[in-house]
Parts: C-alpha cells; sequence; structure tokens
C-alpha cells in the first residue's frame, strides 16, 4: 500500500521545472486531467520559476476556502431548495385538492378535513411525484448553478470514454458488494443502538398495492436519483473538493452524500458507496461509471422490496441466492482491486491544504448544522408537544 503521504523530497517540484496547473504538488498517485486549473487558485504558477510553498499563504488559503465554501453552500442549497419546491407543491395540490371537494360536495367539508387531505397525499402517487419533480429540479439547477460559478464546463465531467465491459462489471460487483457489507453493519449497528434504549429511523420504500405508485418510485430511486445525485456530488461538488487534493475530494464528497440522506442506515450506505463512486469518477474522469453503478444499486434496492412484498414466500430464498453471489463475485472484485489499484495519497503539500482549511470554511458548517438541526427537529418538536400537554 502506499503511505498516507508521499516524500516531498521525492515529488517536489525542481526549480527548472514548469509546474503543471492540473497537477501543481507533482503527486503521481492523482488523475492530472481530472483536476480544475490550479492557477484559478495562484494565478502565479503560470510565471516560469514560480514554486509552491509547503505553506500557502493567507490569498492561496482564502481562494481554496472559498471552493470549499461553494461547495458545502452547493450541497445547502441542494436540500434546501428540494424541501421549498417540495413543500410549495404539496401545498399547491392541497389546496387544488380543496377546491375540488367543496365543488363536488353540497354539505361543509368535515372539521378533520385537513388531517384526511394530508393522509390522502401522503398514500396517493401525488407525494413520491412531487418527491419526484423537486428532487430533479433541485438538483439540476444546483449542478448548472455551481458549475456555471466554478467555471466547469459540462463537457469536463464526461472526459474518458475508455470504459472496458469487463471493467463495468467489476465497478458493480463491488457497488452490490459494498451494499451488501454496509446493510449488514447497519443491521448490527441499529440492534445495538435498539437494544440501549435508541429508536433508529429505517426509510420505507414501499408502494403498496398502486402500480401506479410502485413505477413512480422505480422511476424516481432507481433513474432520477442516481443521474441528479451524480451530477451534483460526484459532479460539481468533487470537482471543486478535489482542486487541491483528489484523496481529500473522495472523502469530502463521500461525507457531503452520507449527511444529505438524514438517516443512519442510507447514511452509512452512502458514505462506503460515495467513497468508491468518487474513486472511479475521477479515475475515469468521467461520471458514467458512477453514474451506472448507482443505477445498479438502487434498481437492486428496489426490485429486493417489491419482491418481498409481492412474493413473500419466494423473497427469502431468491434473497438467499443474491447475497451467496454478491458475496462470492463482489469479494473477488473488491480484493482484487484493492490489490492492483490504489486510492490517490497526499503530498506533503496538500495535507496543509485539505481537511486544515476545509475546517475552517463556513460553508461546510453551515451544511452540516442544517442537517443537524433538520435531524434534530422531528425530537424538539415532540418533546415541546410533550411540554404543552403536561402543562
Amino acid at each position: 500500500m502506499h503511505p498516507s503521504h508521499l516524500s516531498d523530497r521525492a515529488y517536489v517540484n525542481r526549480a527548472s521545472d514548469p509546474i503543471d496547473p492540473h497537477n501543481p504538488f507533482s503527486n503521481p498517485t492523482e488523475e492530472s486531467e481530472y483536476t480544475p486549473d490550479y492557477s484559478e487558485i495562484v494565478p502565479q504558477i503560470t510565471i516560469p520559476g514560480c514554486r509552491i510553498p509547503l505553506i500557502p499563504s493567507s490569498g492561496e488559503k482564502d481562494k481554496i476556502r472559498y471552493f470549499y465554501t461553494v461547495s458545502g453552500c452547493l450541497a445547502l442549497f441542494d436540500f434546501l431548495l428540494a424541501a421549498l419546491l417540495s413543500a410549495l407543491l404539496m401545498c399547491a395540490a392541497g389546496f387544488a385538492l380543496r377546491s375540488v371537494d367543496s365543488a363536488l360536495l353540497s354539505s361543509e367539508l368535515p372539521q378533520n378535513y385537513k388531517n384526511i387531505r394530508a393522509a390522502y397525499l401522503d398514500d396517493s402517487c401525488i407525494a413520491i411525484g412531487i418527491s419526484l419533480l423537486s428532487f430533479l429540479a433541485a438538483n439540476l439547477i444546483t449542478f448548472f448553478v455551481g458549475s456555471r460559478i466554478t467555471h466547469i464546463r459540462i463537457k469536463d465531467y464526461f472526459q474518458d470514454q475508455s470504459l472496458r465491459t469487463g471493467t463495468m462489471m467489476r465497478y458493480i460487483a463491488m457497488g452490490l458488494w459494498i451494499q451488501l457489507v454496509a446493510g449488514f453493519l447497519t443491521h448490527l449497528l441499529i440492534r445495538i443502538l435498539e437494544n440501549n434504549g435508541l429508536s433508529i429511523y429505517t426509510p420505507d420504500f414501499s408502494s403498496g398495492n398502486s402500480i401506479t405508485k410502485l413505477l413512480l418510485t422505480v422511476l424516481y430511486t432507481a433513474f432520477i436519483a442516481p443521474l441528479t445525485e451524480e451530477l451534483v456530488f460526484r459532479g460539481v461538488i468533487l470537482k471543486n473538493l478535489s482542486r487541491v487534493s483528489q484523496r481529500f475530494g473522495i472523502f469530502c464528497s463521500a461525507f457531503f452524500f452520507a449527511i444529505a440522506h438524514e438517516n443512519l442506515p442510507q447514511g452509512i450506505l452512502s458514505f462506503f458507496l460515495g467513497i468508491f463512486l468518487a474513486y472511479i469518477t475521477i479515475s475515469h474522469n468521467s461520471l458514467v461509471p458512477a453514474l451506472i453503478v448507482h443505477f445498479s444499486v438502487n434498481m437492486v434496492t428496489m426490485l429486493s422490496g417489491t419482491l418481498q412484498q409481492m412474493f413473500p414466500a419466494s423473497a427469502v430464498s431468491v434473497s438467499s441466492i443474491y447475497m451467496l453471489a454478491v458475496l462470492l463475485f463482489g469479494s473477488a472484485a473488491f480484493f482484487y482491486t484493492f490489490l492492483s489499484e490504489r486510492l490517490p495519497v497526499e503530498t506533503p503539500h496538500q495535507s496543509f491544504r485539505g481537511i486544515r482549511i476545509a475546517l475552517t470554511a463556513p460553508g461546510i458548517w453551515l451544511l452540516v448544522l442544517a442537517h443537524i438541526f433538520f435531524i434534530l427537529l422531528p425530537h424538539f418538536s415532540d418533546a415541546i408537544e410533550h411540554l404543552f400537554m403536561k402543562g
């Protein structure tokens, strides 16, 4: 394995060597074609004889912090915009439903009509349709706005076309293996927490008996989510977080991806899968492999849930065969990749420009605090309601 940091003496630029703006720290473990032009951070690197110091200057820190802050703000903007659009569309749907019911009923609407309407909207196809539209619009807007303000061209996300079928099959096997292992770890952790009196929210992907709702759920989970999430998290966010260090970009974008789901089961899977998806995106300088793996993982999740719901008697045997196949082929793919490939590592120069500066980026703290607030909000609401009822 590579060491955690590369030797500065081995990989520092010589005074006579020009600085590569796409690999300014001469890191042989990084894909230089993926990294944006570092002259946007330090314009002086285009001047012959310019050297980048080990410790960044205040001006260089400010520019790096700017891109980290923009990345955090883009993730937060994406989350808030989706929530806002969903709330507005739900209000519009509720208003339209009330107008129709008022016109159809000769008598006044019942006093508990608001609760009846809310239950109908949640159980019908309307809620999943609104989530689909809100999620799609928010992610696309975030992707295009983020690319525009950070000067990244759309074609820069799809540069490499040298993806072989065998490699892609290995990536899919690894993605499904990560999903399975993360599921085991999550199940174990939830059991430990629940045995200690802590209840953990688990998302429900069931579609009831509605074929239309099932189709919308499949469209949302297996197609819209992989496409648009990859554009945001492995697209504009990963690209900007990797301006200094691709290793930092991989782990930080995976962290953003994990907290965006705001629940433990999906968060654990999203973090480990996010590391893998970011790695193959950088390796191929393209979003295509991550899109295919993300689609495969989400589609398997949907098919598994649908099978258990519609054919519970056969689900156990089919699930056992699937898990054995994934453990066999996925483990082989994982260990082959682990032995033959490595994540990028950092030079000493990069280590002074990664997490140390990110911890001072306001946008990242805004993102983290906002998600903590929204995760804890239901608990605060329940506590306040309990106090009022007790009083």
